[in-house]
């Protein structure tokens, strides 16, 4: 599933909320805040063109960076890969990136 992504996949769910699902008993809500494409050399040779995502969620949720179950009511649940990228005024931001 993941392979079939593309930016248009999630700019339409920009500001929507996400769960990530850290293991049975915690479930941590995001909200997707930032859907960015790589530049035009980054694309050279790709079936597809490499973007980002960038997730925000409370200063207080720090989990470490590894594959996670993500969540959305209009979307089907998937393994994505996510990095803490550090706080910013609006919380603690994960990232998942997409070649």
């Amino acid at each position: 599933m993941l392979e079939t992504f593309t930016i248009e996949t999630f700019q339409p769910r920009l500001g929507e909320i996400f769960t990530i699902v850290v293991d049975e008993e915690n479930r941590l809500p995001t909200k997707l805040t930032e859907v960015f494409p790589w530049g035009e050399g980054a694309a050279a040779g790709r079936d597809r063109h490499p973007f980002s995502l960038v997730f925000h969620t409370i200063p207080e949720a720090v989990v470490p960076q590894q594959i996670y179950r993500v969540e959305n009511d209009n979307m089907e649940p998937m393994e994505i890969f996510l990095t803490p990228i550090g706080p910013d005024e609006r919380g603690m931001r994960y990232e998942a990136v997409f070649t």
